[in-house]
């Protein structure tokens, strides 16, 4: 398996944080936001420019993870919160995003990036249980379209677990990617995620297993991995806290253990959420974890 990055997880100056991971042993890349704009809302102008600086510092982007099919509804009374304004994310209807993932693929081809991360919509807030059959079914008929997008490019679509959206646990993910079968659609999984998924609303057959099960169930559809650590804090509104990698309660030991005993070729990419200088420490830790295990970048 091999380490990455997202980007502005390390610095908000693009050509500063590109730096820093080369610096630190991270030649492969994520890309979120750079220079204020979500890739999906690069120019092109843009993305030559960003490429540019990518290959003098030769680094290799291997994901651009857009917030398409984010903050869009899954049916149209469902009613939506705010994102975190200090997430970047597009926001605009189901035919915006289509149209804006037409655009990421031409943004994908400048940066000869051959990965685009989308998401299963943002849960409502005027249902309570989301991600059931009838959710599923409509995901998949949204998804028809993208597919066949990503496929005529020749780029892959990567379906990440988020615990905002209505596939917040990676089994649940992994059914809309493989009702497709396609190698241009696959699933990001993010155990983080799935650790911090909201239990009351997700239906109870997906509530049971373990993240080491949950891993091994849905490891022949995983296209690629987000790596970050969380710690529980009883009593808190939001509960779940950013940690530093290894401080959590995130068993990456066992799962990367899992990932190496069954060969994956894939990304682990670091997606922190933690403040820069905690980011660089579980950037250092990550590197150390893998050496640790024999695990080559």
């Amino acid at each position: 398996m091999k380490r990455c990055i997202i980007t502005d997880q390390v610095n908000s100056d693009f050509e500063e944080a590109l730096k820093k991971c080369r610096k630190l042993g991270y030649p492969y890349i994520e890309i979120h936001s750079i220079w204020g704009k979500t890739v999906e809302q690069l120019s092109e102008e843009d993305a030559r420019h960003a490429y540019e600086l990518i290959q003098k510092y030769e680094m290799q982007v291997v994901v651009l993870a857009s917030t398409l099919f984010l903050m869009t509804p899954l049916r149209d009374q469902d009613a939506l919160r705010k994102f975190d304004p200090a997430y970047p994310a597009f926001v605009g209807t189901y035919a915006e995003h289509v149209a804006a993932l037409e655009h990421t693929l031409k943004i994908a081809k400048i940066m000869g990036c051959a990965n685009i991360r989308v998401f299963s919509f943002r849960s409502p807030e005027n249902r309570i249980v989301i991600g059931d059959d009838d959710d599923q079914f409509l995901i998949i008929d949204r998804f028809r379209t993208p597919v066949k997008m990503a496929e005529n490019a020749g780029v892959t679509l990567l379906l990440e677990n988020c615990p905002y959206c209505h596939l917040p646990k990676g089994t649940m993910t992994k059914r809309i990617t493989d009702h497709f079968q396609s190698p241009h659609f696959k699933l990001l999984w993010d155990p983080a995620n799935s650790y911090q998924s909201v239990k009351d609303r997700i239906p109870r057959k997906y509530l049971n297993a373990t993240l080491e099960e949950e891993m091994r169930s849905i490891f022949k559809s995983i296209g690629h991995i987000h790596i970050k650590d969380l710690k529980y804090v009883l009593h808190e509104i939001k509960p779940f806290k950013p940690s530093i990698l290894g401080q959590g309660d995130v068993a990456y030991k066992e799962i990367l253990q899992i990932l190496k005993d069954g060969d994956y070729h894939g990304f682990c990419s670091l997606e922190t959420e933690l403040n820069v200088p905690d980011t660089i420490v579980s950037m250092i830790v990550f590197n150390s974890m893998l050496e640790s295990m024999h695990i080559r970048r």
